[in-house]
């Protein structure tokens, strides 16, 4: 909490707390009133001093500014906001109270089948466990996408043949006519999946991990094991096969290069910015959702994601994409058809 400055006047003071809050910042009050002498007690001289101090950081500078004009103009028509103030104050503590009840609901036992009913949350997440245990078997197998050759001439080295195995297509198969899909098109389909738990380096894999739990867990505990599942394999192919669609470097101007086209994409990135493509609209449109990604926090990710674009190479930017637009739409599709699981 910051303090934007004093005011002498209680009455006042509440008046410009209720306008504040109707603009959507919040502001607590602190009266203090200093010792009195029996001189300043019988002349009724001593002023009191009303604190004003505003909680969310961001919203410092703009409530400093409102101050200067209400005390320029105090008696102003548009400071007369207490009962909509008011009104706004016991709508938002109806939705608090929403949200703890569902909560509450949500700690009941998971029933059969991995998914649970509506309010009921499960407290394992055995598939977020999976995919960490899978991608750091199958990134450590391959030699981190860099396999070891083979002391034999003409032979594969055992990593060797396990990155060939998992990646989107065989090199075999993609050095006869540059196709990335020959291999899946020969019924290799389990090449949809498998790329998506390799990884470049263990910065990639750490990252994508940590990203994951704390994204993957929440989804999992909340809307079961194999929602999460489904929900993640959806968009993490879904960024895989927009990166392999994507137009060769070499037919893109010099500042597209960074959403390049690739048939070696690797990585678990598509799936985990798809959770939070979910997570980011899924509460927009069931309010009582129990998780609300904070502004400051998207603004943080679409950033980051216009930053490997432009400015960092050898990026899987298409799967970044793919698997965000592919997570955004399961939640409209998801709060579409059972619009009542979170209303």
């Amino acid at each position: 909490m910051r303090r934007i400055g004093t005011l002498t006047n209680p009455d006042q003071a509440r008046r410009f707390a209720d306008y504040l809050f109707t603009q959507s910042i919040d502001c607590s009050i602190n009266i203090e009133k200093p010792p009195q002498s029996e001189s300043q007690s019988l002349a009724n001289e001593v002023a009191t001093q009303c604190e004003l101090w505003i909680r969310d950081e961001e919203q410092v500078d703009r409530a400093r500014e409102e101050l200067k004009s209400f005390q320029d103009n105090p008696q102003a028509e548009k400071y007369k906001v207490a009962s909509q103030a008011n009104q706004l104050r016991q709508e938002k503590a109806s939705e608090e109270i929403r949200k703890k009840k569902l909560v509450k609901k949500v700690e009941h036992s998971t029933p059969r089948g991995g998914r649970p009913a509506f309010g009921a949350r499960q407290q394992s997440t055995p598939v977020v466990i999976a995919i960490i245990a899978l991608s750091v078997l199958a990134s450590f197998s391959t030699g981190f996408d860099r396999p070891q050759r083979s002391g034999i001439p003409g032979e594969p080295s055992s990593e060797e043949t396990v990155r060939n195995a998992l990646s989107f297509v065989s090199m075999d198969d993609y050095m006869i006519d540059g196709d990335p899909y020959a291999s899946i098109k020969k019924g290799e389909v389990w090449r949809f999946v498998t790329p998506i738990f390799l990884h470049g380096n263990t910065f990639h894999l750490a990252f994508n991990m940590m990203a994951l739990f704390f994204l993957g867990s929440a989804i999992e505990r909340i809307e079961g094991s194999v929602f999460l599942a489904v929900l993640f394999m959806a968009c993490a192919m879904a960024g895989m096969i927009f990166q392999i669609s994507l137009p060769p470097e070499e037919s893109l101007p010099p500042i597209l290069h960074g959403l390049a086209g690739s048939h070696a994409a690797i990585g678990a990135s598509g799936g985990v910015i798809g959770l939070f493509g979910y997570l980011w609209i899924r509460p927009m449109l069931s309010r009582s959702y129990p998780i609300d990604i904070s502004p400051a926090n998207v603004a943080f990710l679409l950033g980051y994601l216009v930053i490997c674009i432009f400015l960092i190479d050898h990026i899987a930017n298409g799967a970044h994409l793919g698997g965000l637009f592919a997570g955004m739409l399961f939640a409209v599709g998801v709060a579409k058809i059972h619009p009542g699981r979170f209303p």
